[in-house]
């Protein structure tokens, strides 16, 4: 069968879909009140998976509302116990930044379609849907139960999935396509913490947007000039605050973005004498913590990536730090050594949570058949790989990430002007309708 030309059949319903899913700005708003309810993630997060579930029961498939955090689309009525499930966000990351028109009004130019979750994970979850679409056009049978999985707040620890799969039947293997074809066989661990201290200076500073994003800005102040910074790159002046511009980035690959709260630490360091601006700018300038001997890798899956996310200097000094480490590294052995260190610039260190890496045996023949998928969609022999990144494929014992990006596409999820190639995503659409039909016959 050939699933994209079936696929191309819809192309002008999954243009318009992710365009009206990205007018739906879905950024977490914790505990969101609107009228006279509570929203646990925000009532925008709410009306995105409003939406979501209403275009698949359009199109023939029974959903399920699971407490206005998760949902689920519902494809095949086998006897077979076994649930294969595709596993989508509908959240996103803040829209910061300086683009070419509002993120939250898609716009198309040049084959793509722009704006914020266009990327990550809006038009991925739409083409998985019309995947499902396609298969049941075509009379598909499958042998397991098929749920695409549909989370509201994947980019702030995917909660939203959390209690799905506390109240819900646990799928026994899936994909997630919110990353990179040709699959994506190993995730890296993940944890976050802070280092605090008193601030011992007049400078107040703040900055960031997420743990998981590359710093894009820092505004502070202080009772000295600080006009020389002007002559820096990215900044300017707003008031009675200074501002250092950054380029946001995925906290997966830090360095290609540039991070406000380096610059601002740099800079600051030459100002004043301060143990939480010394400690960062003799520790963790490097993204691979090389300064402090912290640097790890592995023949899986790479180097330890840091991420520094978040920033306020008020009366305390609080930094917000995002790792990404790999499968041959114990946590705990390493948050020791770095509190170590931070103590003796007398800072602490608080760590708000650590997931564990995630890996499946790439040999396996359930692997194997979704790269069979991908081979015969490209006839390209690129290698399966791991990555940094964090997808809900973790969250099952036998998920894996698999798309939508082709190897060598840019990768600008997080990132200012975010877009999808229309034809891409179908292809990439094509390739998960053959998965699973390959998986499930």
């Amino acid at each position: 069968m050939d699933f994209l030309k079936e696929l191309f059949k819809y192309k002008d319903d999954i243009i318009k879909h992710t365009m009206e899913l990205v007018r739906i700005p879905s950024e977490l708003v914790e505990n969101e009140e609107y009228n006279g309810k509570v929203y646990r993630f925000g009532y925008q997060n709410k009306l995105a998976l409003d939406y979501f579930l209403k275009l698949a029961e359009s199109l023939g498939f029974e959903t399920k509302n699971i407490e206005d955090v998760c949902g689920h689309v519902e494809f095949g009525g086998s006897d077979n116990d076994e649930i294969f499930a595709c596993l989508c966000h509908l959240d996103v990351v803040p829209a910061i930044g300086n683009w070419k028109n509002p993120p939250y009004e898609p716009w198309i130019a040049d084959g793509k379609i722009y704006g914020r979750g266009t990327q990550d994970d809006k038009g991925p979850a739409v083409v998985s849907l019309y995947a499902l679409k396609v298969l049941k056009d075509l009379g598909f049978k499958p042998s397991r139960r098929i749920r695409l999985i549909v989370g509201t707040d994947e980019e702030s620890g995917s909660r939203g999935l959390h209690r799905y799969l506390e109240v819900e039947e646990k799928p026994s293997m899936g994909i997630s396509p919110d990353a990179d074809f040709p699959l994506i066989y190993g995730e890296k661990g993940i944890a976050s913490f802070d280092v605090v201290c008193k601030n011992t200076s007049n400078i107040k500073a703040k900055g960031g947007v997420r743990y998981n994003v590359v710093a894009p800005w820092v505004n502070f102040s202080g009772d000295m000039n600080f006009d020389d910074v002007l002559a820096l790159p990215r900044t300017c002046k707003d008031g009675s605050e200074y501002v250092i511009e950054g380029k946001s980035a995925h906290a997966m690959e830090p360095d290609n973005g540039i991070n406000a709260i380096k610059e601002f630490a740099l800079y600051m360091n030459n100002k004043i004498d301060n143990n939480f601006i010394e400690f960062i700018c003799d520790n963790l300038i490097n993204t691979r913590l090389k300064q402090m001997n912290l640097d790890i890798t592995s023949h899986d899956m790479g180097d330890l990536t840091m991420n520094m996310g978040m920033l306020s200097m008020d009366e305390e000094c609080r930094l917000g730090i995002n790792i990404r480490y790999p499968n041959n590294m114990v946590f705990e052995e390493f948050i020791e050594k770095f509190k170590a260190k931070s103590l003796s610039y007398g800072v602490n260190v608080e760590v708000l949570g650590n997931v564990v890496p995630h890996y499946i045996d790439p040999n396996s023949e359930y692997i194997q058949t979704l790269y069979a998928s991908y081979k015969k969609y490209t006839n390209d022999d690129a290698k399966m790989k791991t990555i940094g990144g964090g997808t809900y494929a973790r969250d099952i014992k036998n998920g894996v990430a698999f798309g939508v990006l082709f190897p060598d596409d840019e990768e600008v999820a997080h990132e200012v002007n975010e877009y999808i190639n229309i034809d891409k995503l179908i292809k990439a659409g094509a390739i998960i309708t053959d998965a699973i039909y390959s998986v499930n016959k």
